[in-house]
C-alpha cells in the first residue's frame, strides 16, 4: 500500500459537551501517523476513519480519559452495546457486549492518559467496514454498577478495510506525449487515483500482455502518477522517447478515504505522431511556393515573418478566387 496523506483528519475527539454530565470525557491526543486535526464523532458522514494499514500496523492512539470517579479501582473497555449494564456484559450466552480485557489502573486519579493500539479495539479482518461502539467502564469489578457520575463513557470507532472498486470502462486515448484516461465515476468515496504505466504492455491488436496486472489487488507495476481528487478523467504526462506505434498498457486504481486502495482496470493505449494543422498544410502537396519556403525555413514552428508570408499569400489567393468568379 502507498503512504496515506492524512491532514484534516480525527484527532481531538471530544465528547464531553455531547454527552451526558456524568459521563468520562475522553479525548484523543494523539493518532500514530495522522496529523492533529479536531474531530467530534469518528462514525460521523465526514469523518477519515480508520483503514485497513493502520489496523494492521496497530497504529497507537494516546487516549485521555478525565472526569473519572476516582473511588473505582480501574477503567475496563468493552465494546457493543449495553455494556453499561451489568447483566448485558455478563451474560456468557450473548454477544450483545464483549470484552476486549482492556485495564487501566485509576490509583486514585481522576485523569488517565492510556496509549492503546488501535488494532486492541477494532478487528482488523480485511474487507470489513463500518464502526465499532466502545465502552470505558471505571469498575472494581466485573459485577460493578455504573450509573454514577465518572462511571462510564461510549463512543464510536469508524472502519474501512474495504477497498473501491476498480474503475469501469477505462479508456485511454491514443497520443505522443500526453494520454487522456477516462473511465465511470465511483460511488466509492474516492480522494485520488494511482496511474500505473507499463512499456509494451500491450500488442498492436490491443491485447495487454504485461502481467503485472495479473493480480488486480497486487500490481507488481509501480504507481507512475497520481490524479488528485473525484474527477472520472485525466491527463497524464508519457516517458519521452518511446517509439511511434508503441504499444503501452495503462493502469488506474481508486483510493479512498480510509486510505484503502482498490483493484487496477487497465486499458491500452498506442504512441502515435500528434501532426500539428501548421505540419499538415506545408506537407501537403497544394502548399503555395512560399509557404513551402517558410516551412523550410522554420518547419513546424514557423517565425513571425514566415507567417506573414503565408497570411499574405493566402490573403491574395482568396482575392483572386473571388474575382475570378
Amino acid at each position: 500500500m502507498r503512504p496515506i496523506s492524512l491532514a484534516g483528519l480525527l484527532l481531538g475527539l471530544a465528547l464531553s459537551s455531547p454527552v451526558a454530565a456524568q459521563d468520562i470525557s475522553v479525548t484523543i491526543r494523539s493518532m500514530e501517523g495522522r496529523t492533529s486535526a479536531d474531530l467530534t464523532d469518528l462514525a460521523s458522514t465526514t469523518a477519515v476513519p480508520v483503514s485497513q494499514s493502520e489496523c494492521d500496523n496497530g497504529a497507537i492512539v494516546q487516549w485521555r480519559f478525565s472526569g473519572i470517579d476516582n473511588s473505582r479501582s480501574q477503567l475496563h473497555i468493552y465494546y457493543g452495546s449495553m455494556c453499561e449494564t451489568v447483566t448485558v456484559r455478563n451474560d456468557t450466552t450473548s454477544t450483545a457486549c464483549t470484552d476486549l480485557s482492556l485495564e487501566h489502573s485509576i490509583d486514585m486519579n481522576t485523569q488517565v492518559d492510556w496509549a492503546i493500539p488501535i488494532s486492541d479495539l477494532i478487528d482488523c479482518s480485511t474487507g470489513s467496514s463500518g464502526t465499532r461502539t466502545i465502552y470505558v467502564l471505571a469498575v472494581d469489578n466485573s459485577t460493578s454498577e455504573v450509573t454514577g457520575a465518572g462511571q462510564k463513557v461510549s463512543f464510536p470507532i469508524a472502519f474501512d478495510f474495504a477497498g473501491p472498486s476498480a474503475p469501469s470502462n477505462l479508456m485511454a486515448t491514443d497520443a505522443e506525449d500526453r494520454t487522456t484516461l477516462s473511465w465511470d465515476a465511483s460511488s466509492d468515496q474516492i480522494t485520488s487515483y494511482d496511474v500505473f504505466f507499463v512499456e509494451g504492455g500491450c500488442d498492436a491488436s490491443g491485447n495487454v500482455t504485461t502481467t503485472a496486472f495479473d493480480d488486480p489487488a497486487n500490481p507488481t507495476a509501480t504507481v507512475y502518477d497520481t490524479l488528485e481528487g473525484t474527477s472520472s478523467s485525466g491527463e497524464v504526462p508519457l516517458p519521452s522517447g518511446l517509439a511511434f506505434g508503441s504499444n503501452h498498457a495503462i493502469g488506474l486504481r481508486g483510493v479512498d478515504n480510509a486510505g484503502n486502495v482498490g483493484d487496477v482496470s487497465v486499458t491500452c493505449m498506442t504512441i502515435v505522431d500528434v501532426m500539428t494543422f501548421w505540419d499538415a498544410y506545408c506537407g501537403s502537396g497544394s502548399a503555395s511556393e512560399a509557404c513551402t519556403s517558410s516551412c523550410a525555413a522554420s518547419p513546424g514552428r514557423p517565425n513571425g515573418e514566415a507567417v506573414l508570408w503565408v497570411l499574405a499569400v493566402a490573403a491574395l489567393g482568396f482575392a483572386v478566387r473571388r474575382r475570378i468568379r
